[in-house]
């Protein structure tokens, strides 16, 4: 269990809910303004999270029901973010399947100096097929061949950011006086030949933090090597809790030290409730609006890999009942989750379609407080991205509500300060 439970706020366009973007009381294109993600930066500020953080799809998908999802470059708006809001760290996220390391390379080493250190890089091998197109590309290489590309790309990228050590205190003897140790990597494999070194040094305090979302076997080893944080989908608490030993079981068996492991990072949607009958009229309401349906079952059954010829939906699902899916576009983290949530509760197709009909986390904020420190007392998770369904509202509600809670608790730090002393002990 780490000092203090952690947070990150997920900011990215109106927030995670389909309908969040056309609000009669906020206009449309608050979400192509600098000042609106500025606003959500200083919300999460004033809740002492660690992190900002924004996923990335380039591609655009246009519904009429729906808010773009993705827009703004992160590095662009996240380089603009961070020059107004002091403390707060951000995450962008960028794909080795469709990028150069030098280049990216290059581009975190920026922000890490220009931040002085606030600056991490989810790691992605882009998921949806749609985007190959937008980069001259026939087609999305196989999940394989995608992690093979990542682990040498992630590989080059570090080796580059430790290129070009500057005498930032003075030069060492047999160093250059003026640039130091610099050395090139000569890096020569399946994928990349670069040569190297960064034409930016390494700065003092380290490299960027590393995130990663793969729940699959590939996924994990890319995060057991390199990953600070592990961004994953909500599943059950014994399913995270099995999860997280996974991951920082595979990162030891590498060598890596105790208080270096990954730190696990469920995203979580909490809806604030001022009393429990609240909470269960919101619950009634939610599951009242949209039923279960025959399609919603058969959606189900195709991605966690139930033959429905041979599982009955009304039948408490066993680990039997679950096929190979190693194949499907969809993240192999977010079908695991799944999977967990209904065996480790004992739920059938049906019900597990019921409970996926609730957006998110609905409690009162005792209770919600009650969740994330349960988890985090459990070794179930080190902390949580919070995904507010509508932003800026509900982060600010969370912030207002549930925060102070855990501060009273002795679980989350008071201040920025707070973080700064606990980490220097």
């Amino acid at each position: 269990m780490t000092q203090y439970l952690e947070l990150n706020a997920w900011i990215n366009s109106s927030g995670s809910a389909n309908d969040s973007w056309k609000r009669p009381d906020l206009p449309l294109d608050r979400i192509f303004t600098l000042d609106y993600y500025v606003e959500n930066a200083r919300i999460a500020h004033r809740g002492v999270f660690s992190n900002i953080f924004m996923s990335d799809r380039p591609q655009l998908l246009i519904s009429e029901n729906t808010r773009p999802e993705q827009t703004f470059d992160p590095f662009v708006l996240f380089a603009a973010v961070l020059s107004q809001v002091p403390d707060i760290g951000a995450i962008v996220t960028a794909s080795t399947t469709y990028g150069d390391p030098y280049t990216l390379a290059r581009q975190l080493q920026s922000l890490n100096l220009l931040t002085r250190g606030r600056i991490g890089w989810n790691v992605v091998t882009s998921w949806h097929p749609e985007i190959a197109a937008n980069f001259s590309a026939q087609g999305l290489p196989d999940r394989k061949a995608r992690y093979e590309r990542a682990e040498e790309f992630v590989d080059v990228v570090h080796r580059l950011w430790d290129s070009w050590h500057y005498p930032w205190n003075g030069g060492e003897k047999g160093q250059s006086p003026f640039y130091g140790d610099v050395r090139p990597i000569n890096h020569h494999g399946a994928h990349f030949d670069v040569e190297g070194p960064l034409n930016l040094p390494a700065p003092s305090w380290g490299r960027p933090k590393i995130v990663q979302a793969g729940g699959s076997r590939d996924g994990v080893a890319l995060a057991a090597r390199y990953a600070d944080y592990v961004y994953a989908p909500s599943a059950s608490l014994e399913g995270s809790r099995a999860f997280r030993t996974e991951l920082r079981e595979a990162a030891q068996a590498l060598g890596r030290r105790r208080d270096q492991l990954p730190r696990l990072m469920p995203a979580i949607s909490p809806i604030v409730r001022s009393t429990e009958a609240e909470v269960a009229a919101l619950k009634r309401e939610k599951l009242d609006a949209a039923p279960v349906t025959g399609e919603d079952i058969e959606r189900l059954a195709k991605l966690l890999g139930i033959d429905l010829e041979r599982t009955d939906a009304e039948k408490v699902l066993s680990p039997a009942d679950f096929g190979d899916v190693s194949q499907s576009v969809i993240p192999i983290g977010v079908v695991r989750a799944k999977r967990a949530v209904a065996l480790d509760n004992g739920l059938s197709l049906r019900g597990l379609a019921e409970v996926e009909k609730l957006p998110g986390l609905i409690a009162t904020p005792e209770g919600i407080a009650d969740h994330l420190v349960s988890w985090w007392q459990s070794g179930a998770a080190d902390g949580f991205t919070i995904s507010a369904l509508y932003l800026p509202g509900d982060l600010e509600t969370f912030v207002h509500e549930v925060v102070p809670i855990l501060q009273r608790r002795g679980v989350y730090p008071s201040s920025y300060e707070d973080v700064r002393s606990r980490n220097a002990a």
